[in-house]
């Protein structure tokens, strides 16, 4: 288990050895069926999860019952739940399985602990940041200055090894368009 979650952690950059051990010793390794509910909204999570085969999505549910996809998550990422690290409030979305997943489970407390007490933990976080600060400005991009037709052509063309794994109904809530929309659009693309 631990040399499988060490390659996703050093995936971006390299987990620092120091306190690597105690991460490791404390996560958990689990299979998850599709469609269940991983992080639930209003909630604090307890931990972080490194993916090792599946894809999950964060999402948004309105009032009315409206689902938006925040972003996609498969193999070799890591679900850090950022906004919860920053703010220490429940997050207002949740995390879902889509397929069935096989991830680690590692405390948020002990990763947290790390990155506030070694500088070299805070270096990595930050450089996880920084990667999801960029991936967030290309999709503010993506949504911002294309054409729906574009939004579309442009996650099949950024996405490639995910789009197929993923219902039309989904990548439609991640662009703000209507399945029917997305359906069309595919269709007239030859998609």
């Amino acid at each position: 288990m631990s040399a499988r979650l060490i390659n996703i952690l050093n995936q971006l950059t390299p987990a620092p050895e120091q306190g690597l051990d105690v991460l490791i010793s404390r996560s958990k390794h689990l299979q998850v069926e599709a469609n269940q509910v991983l992080i639930s909204c209003n909630s604090k999570p307890q931990y972080l999860y490194a993916i090792e085969q599946g894809l999950l999505r964060a999402v948004f549910v309105t009032q009315d019952g409206k689902e938006y996809s925040k972003e996609f998550y498969w193999e070799n990422d890591i679900i850090f739940v950022m906004r919860y690290l920053m703010t220490k409030k429940p997050l207002p979305y949740s995390i879902e399985t889509i397929e069935p997943c096989t991830l680690y489970q590692m405390p948020i407390d002990i990763y947290q602990k790390l990155i506030d007490s070694k500088a070299v933990w805070l270096r990595y976080h930050q450089k996880h940041i920084e990667h999801q600060l960029l991936s967030k400005e290309i999709k503010e991009e993506l949504l911002l200055l294309h054409s729906n037709e574009q939004k579309v052509e442009k996650v099949y063309e950024l996405f490639p090894h995910f789009v197929c794994r993923v219902p039309a109904t989904l990548i439609a809530s991640y662009l703000g368009l209507s399945p029917v929309s997305v359906s069309r659009i595919k269709k007239r693309l030859g998609l």
